[in-house]
């Protein structure tokens, strides 16, 4: 595992060797960084109220369940797969969140962890030890997780009750700043610090780079691939809790909207589908950029059907942008 010129962490497959700094990655790695300031100069000359301090909070906040639940992805693609439960996990922990803290109080939060873990436990078996790709066990936890939201919530919403306790915690404003974006701010801190400082990041690229790159280097392969979803899976469901809280209870559906933009915001930030190169931080460029587009459109008072297409169009550029190709043998 090496540093890049550009600062990205980098495993090569079959070698753990410096890359050269190429055009193609200078554009995955200063794109998403031009991209910002672009989108902010644009929404704010189509309606200037988009850098209302207002506005701006907004932002934050929107961007805040969508940023944890993208570092649990950002884990995930690190390692060269892909995490489709993530909203499912999101539904599950509120659902089940808001009846616990319903009928046991403070106490019922424990469920939020343990629901984490259970959801990462079956996807990391599956995935490591079952030897199943890791796209068709998560598509097929995706609709288990649902489906069991579904049973437990007879599909109806479940609010939180008035005065639910930790609500402070979780929700609300701190030193002016929504407090659930310092929750996230803290996740992101700290998935940086163990990906930067500690073995089982420094695993997570090795495995980025390929299996048999991880074996020679003397990588657990089998039991960092469980670990690395078993965090998913808990960061899922505190993206979840945090959710439940800024929404003030639960809904049958509450993170079916969170799939795509996980896997999108990753991708844009320039951590490729491939794995092996970028990491958290970069991640959190492709949560503005999302955030900010979502914003500005709807400032700009963009169609919602509109809006779809264009958020569509912005993923296929950023996949197109981010991809390794010398490191794809057959494109299918």
């Amino acid at each position: 595992m090496t540093t890049t010129s550009s600062g990205e962490v980098s495993v090569a497959a079959g070698a753990l060797t410096p890359r050269r700094a190429r055009p193609w990655a200078q554009l995955r790695l200063w794109g998403p960084i031009a991209i910002v300031p672009i989108l902010v100069a644009v929404f704010t000359a189509l309606n200037p109220r988009f850098l209302y301090p207002e506005n701006l909070l907004n932002i934050v906040s929107a961007a805040s369940v969508l940023m944890v639940l993208a570092v649990a992805q950002t884990f995930v693609i690190l390692m060269g797969s892909i995490d489709l439960s993530v909203g499912s996990v999101v539904t599950l922990t509120g659902v089940v969140g808001a009846l616990a803290v319903e009928e046991h109080g403070a106490v019922g939060l424990l469920a939020v962890p343990l629901i984490g873990l259970a959801a990462g436990a079956i996807n990391g078996t599956l995935f490591a030890y079952v030897k199943l790709p890791s796209f068709l066990v998560t598509l097929g936890t995706l609709y288990a997780f649902n489906g069991v939201s579904l049973f437990i919530s007879n599909g109806a919403s479940t609010p939180l009750p008035v005065g639910a306790p930790l609500a402070g915690v979780f929700s609300g404003t701190t030193l002016g700043l929504p407090t659930i974006f310092l929750w996230a701010l803290i996740v992101l801190i700290l998935a940086i610090i163990v990906l930067r400082f500690t073995r089982f990041g420094r695993f997570t690229y090795v495995l980025g780079g390929g299996e048999a790159v991880g074996r020679l280097s003397g990588v657990p392969v089998q039991w960092q691939k469980f670990r690395v979803f078993l965090l998913a899976g808990v960061l899922a469901s505190f993206g979840g809790m945090l959710l439940m809280f800024r929404i003030n209870g639960s809904g049958p559906d509450m993170g079916e909207s969170f799939l795509l933009p996980t896997i999108a915001a990753v991708v844009m930030g320039g951590t490729p589908l491939t794995g092996g190169v970028g990491g958290p931080l970069r991640t959190v460029l492709g949560v503005l950029i999302i955030t900010i587009l979502t914003n500005g459109m709807t400032l700009a008072n963009v169609h919602p059907f509109l809006q779809i297409v264009i958020q569509g169009v912005v993923v296929i550029v950023a996949v197109a942008i981010s991809m390794d190709r010398s490191r794809v043998g057959l494109i299918k």
